[in-house]
């Protein structure tokens, strides 16, 4: 199954488009097509290793709490990853869980292109889908 991630028409915010042959492969396309908002994950060197895991009540709210984490990281440490692997997403009683490992390194505006500064994840226009083996997530975030 092919994975990627491409970006939508938005009049004012980013609309993102990320698939895979499971959710671990969309949420980590999802990942990535955040990392390439903010700059380009083209010259982001694999440095440091950091491991994530989030909880959401429900898969919309596990994507929000995941993309989230990865904006407060950057905002927080500079940090952006060029390299995600969401290893698993599991149904844990009443809510989901995400256990992922980050690869990259601090953001160097020298080295890494500026895009544009990601406020937050939304729940606006947010898809989830599952089908004939393809996950496709529709998010959209507010810049």
């Amino acid at each position: 199954m092919v994975q990627g991630f491409r970006f939508l028409e938005h009049i004012s915010d980013v609309y993102i488009e990320a698939y895979g042959g499971s959710f671990e492969e969309a949420f980590s396309q999802a990942a990535l097509a955040l990392y390439n908002t903010i700059s380009s994950t083209e010259k982001v060197d694999c440095r440091i290793e950091k491991d994530v895991y989030v909880v959401g009540e429900d898969l919309e709210a596990l994507l929000v709490e995941w993309l989230q984490y990865l904006v407060a990281l950057f905002d927080i440490e500079g940090f952006i990853a060029s390299k995600v692997h969401v290893s698993s997403i599991e149904r844990a009683g009443d809510h989901y869980t995400l256990s992922a490992k980050l690869c990259g390194e601090q953001f160097d505006p020298k080295r890494h292109r500026s895009g544009v500064h990601v406020k937050a994840a939304t729940y606006w226009r947010m898809e989830i889908v599952e089908k004939d083996g393809e996950v496709i997530l529709r998010f959209v975030l507010d810049i």
